[in-house]
């Protein structure tokens, strides 16, 4: 058979090679031409060494991931620099995966003036939909830039725009310009009509989580900032869009249509055999009481940190208070209700594992990067699957395997526990799932699938 892909140099590569690594990394790709994926960080002089130096030794990746593998090579070509949809997990690694390449066109060109960067604007509008995704996406971006502009001495300014922030703190925040703005849709509009920021130069223009942005009804403010990038661009700006997704839904495919060039598409991992390794467990309680029991007992067993979705903020304060009472953890709360200062400073103690628990909405199933989460337990179970599968997938990340417990009680919603039943029973990588015989009763899951083994 010859040797393996990872034995051989660049040239010697062939299709069947290609095609095999492809299907190691779990890559499929269309859309015509599309770039081999990259073998690694250096062979193809893609980027600069200063970046490479950086990304390899600095932030210590020593291998791209496969998003990364893929994306870097399709969209970095200088001869023409091509519009990209990437369907991909969260905890893919797909923020350097757009980081990487806003740098690497970046360093094509010399460093602007501050009073270039004011009079005509950021060279990449990164959108995500919410406020703590792009304060995320901020940090990892400033990961390099700092370095980038100490070592290399290019000055590359990072600058979010969220709601939370007044529009005089956004005016003080690009007083200096920037390089690269990180938004959420709304507040971006909202900053464009007071006039605080113009954006003649957009090179690329990125939208992350795109399906959590449509999922929050920002459709309409996506395709207004798509617009106005379009309108206010000179006319020798290239523009590229890359756009990425944890699932692609006829909406997004209606957006890519309408405003990406003959993209490349390239699905990591999602429909192609790759699981994240994390076990399932349902459990059946009678009521909060009894699953606050379970709860206790639980979350004793596995290593913070670990993450308790509820669906009401009433919820997370008694749970808070519960925990405070009745159990020697530290918990913090994540909710819409919270201010900006409070948001970020539960994240801060939670990452940093000053707290052992974090009690959230949904608003922390997206998006939001915890290394090493060990639990997620669904204290109240989600109203739609999807949102279960987002919520699950905290865990599991990098390859490390996780679990995943949640609680129902006898007032679920009947398609939903039929729904989840067949999730968990079709998702069990490690062969571990357990969908517990008093949820089964309660919802007649056993009656279902014997009806449906005998169709």
């Amino acid at each position: 058979m010859g040797k393996h892909w990872t034995e051989k140099s660049l040239s010697e590569m062939n299709e069947r090679d290609w095609r095999i690594l492809r299907e190691d990394f779990a890559i499929v790709t269309k859309g015509g031409a599309v770039e081999n994926p990259m073998r690694d960080w250096e062979e193809l002089n893609i980027i600069p060494r200063d970046l490479l130096h950086i990304v390899i030794h600095q932030l210590q990746f020593p291998l791209p991931t496969p998003i990364q593998r893929i994306t870097i090579p399709n969209v970095c070509n200088g001869k023409q620099y091509r519009d990209f949809l990437g369907v991909a997990s969260t905890g893919s690694g797909k923020t350097l995966a757009f980081i990487m390449p806003v740098l690497i066109r970046m360093s094509r060109s010399s460093p602007r003036p501050t009073s270039l960067k004011i009079m005509d604007g950021p060279k990449a509008l990164i959108l995500a939909p919410t406020r703590e995704l792009v304060q995320q996406i901020q940090v990892e971006a400033e990961k390099v830039t700092k370095i980038w502009s100490r070592e290399s001495n290019y000055d590359c300014r990072v600058v979010s725009i969220v709601g939370g922030h007044s529009l005089e703190e956004i005016s003080y925040s690009l007083s200096e310009g920037c390089d690269i703005l990180v938004a959420t849709p709304g507040r971006l509009i909202d900053s464009l009509e007071n006039h605080l920021l113009v954006m003649k130069q957009v090179e690329t223009l990125v939208l992350d989580e795109a399906d959590k942005m449509i999922d929050l009804g920002f459709e309409d403010q996506v395709t207004t900032i798509l617009t106005k990038v379009d309108v206010s661009a000179d006319s020798a700006t290239n523009r590229q869009t890359l756009m990425f997704t944890a699932t692609m839904t006829p909406v997004i495919e209606k957006i890519a249509a309408g405003y990406m060039r003959k993209p490349v598409y390239a699905t990591i991992g999602v429909d192609t055999g790759s699981e994240p390794l994390i076990q399932q467990i349902v459990e059946y309680a009678d009521n909060e009481e009894q699953k606050f029991k379970k709860l206790k007992s639980i979350v004793t067993k596995y290593e913070p940190p670990i993450i308790i979705f509820i669906n009401y903020k009433q919820t997370a304060d008694w749970l808070a208070e519960r925990f405070q009472k009745e159990t020697n953890m530290r918990v913090t709360i994540l909710h819409g209700s919270k201010s900006q200062e409070q948001r970020e400073h539960s994240l801060q103690l939670f990452r940093s594992g000053r707290v052992q628990v974090m009690i959230a909405t949904n608003v922390a199933a997206r998006g939001l990067d915890i290394p090493n989460v060990s639990l997620v337990v669904n204290f109240q179970i989600s109203k739609k699957i999807d949102d279960y599968i987002h919520r699950i997938g905290r865990t599991g990340r990098a390859a490390k395997k996780g679990t995943a417990i949640s609680l129902v009680d006898g007032a679920e919603d009947e398609t939903l526990m039929r729904e989840l039943y067949k999730y968990v029973k079709k998702h069990d990588p490690l062969d571990n799932n357990i969908f517990s015989g008093g949820a089964k009763n309660k919802y007649n899951i056993n009656k279902e699938q014997k009806n449906e083994i005998i169709y």
